[in-house]
């Protein structure tokens, strides 16, 4: 049977006294032909998700209702609060798959918050994939892998296209970015989380490395 990836939806409003306080879209992946393996990685994603909701429907949902609470005795209008985890599949191939996840919250201010990760799995033992797995001869993949993100960075900071702080090669090293990574055809896809180099306005900025250094 061939391995294949089948993502769960929910969606769900929470309210109070008829009145939406909460909306959120879950997603997560179900893996589908992979033996034990597949099941392992299955049940560590149901588990992630049903992390999330939890979240969702407790704290975040008792803060959504002290804000309506509060913007109803001064007589203001309440925007329901919102939260997203979407993910997709970056990668299968050769027992590899590869994800990747978006999550996104929108509180009373109307700003959101968001993260991005990457998860990569050896999918006949249901163990993550290290990094260093797809760089075996090479000692120095890690600093490869670091001057690219440095390069890249530094080439779309001067074109504008992306408003990475004055130090931010300081900031990203100590946000480790390396450690939530996925895989694509491309290459090595890595993220710098939400305002540990950049404006918030910026999100995640992501960065792809390709496997093979260029020549």
């Amino acid at each position: 049977m061939e391995t294949k990836v089948d993502w769960q939806e929910e969606k769900r409003t929470l309210t109070l006294e008829g009145e939406p306080v909460l909306t959120y879209t879950l997603s997560w992946p179900q893996v589908e032909g992979a033996g034990l393996g597949g099941r392992w990685i299955s049940r560590y994603y149901a588990c992630l998700a049903k992390s999330w909701r939890q979240r969702w429907e407790r704290e975040v949902y008792w803060a959504a209702c002290l804000e309506l609470a509060a913007r109803r005795e001064a007589s203001r209008l309440f925007t329901p609060w919102t939260g997203e985890l979407a993910g997709e599949t970056a990668l299968l191939k050769d027992g590899v798959l590869s994800l990747r996840f978006r999550g996104a919250e929108v509180r009373g201010d109307g700003k959101p918050a968001r993260v991005r990760w990457g998860d990569v799995w050896n999918v006949p033992e249901g163990a993550p994939k290290p990094l260093g797995s797809l760089f075996p001869k090479a000692r120095s993949w890690r600093k490869r892998l670091w001057r690219e993100v440095i390069r890249q960075g530094e080439e779309r900071r001067q074109a504008g296209d992306c408003f990475l702080d004055g130090d931010w090669r300081q900031k990203a090293k100590k946000a480790r970015p390396l450690r939530d990574w996925c895989l694509t055809e491309e290459g090595v896809e890595v993220s710098l989380p939400q305002c540990a180099a950049s404006p918030a306005a910026e999100g995640c900025p992501v960065f792809t490395v390709a496997r093979k250094e260029k020549r």
